[in-house]
């Protein structure tokens, strides 16, 4: 990789891969951001997009196993203030 190819596991390329994803009005779980962008540090992402006035809305959820996780999503409201900007 040159030093000009950006990493894929840059944190600015996980932030626009999770905004993007976010954006389609999708929820997105850690485990899901791992698997799909390789993101090993989603809540922290994340919390950058809120601290840049992205308003992430997150819950707990119980998964099929028991186990509880964070889900993260935009409010259709938002996506559409921005898509239609």
């Amino acid at each position: 990789m040159t030093a000009n190819t950006p990493s894929p596991n840059d944190t600015a390329t996980h932030k626009e891969q999770l905004l993007a994803h976010l954006m389609t009005g999708e929820k997105i779980t850690a485990l899901q951001a791992l698997y799909l962008y390789q993101c090993l540090s989603c809540s922290q992402r994340l919390g950058d997009l809120k601290r840049a006035g992205i308003p992430v809305k997150s819950r707990f959820i119980t998964t099929p196993t028991g186990k509880r996780v964070k889900e993260y999503w935009l409010e259709p409201s938002y996506i559409q203030s921005v898509k239609g900007a």
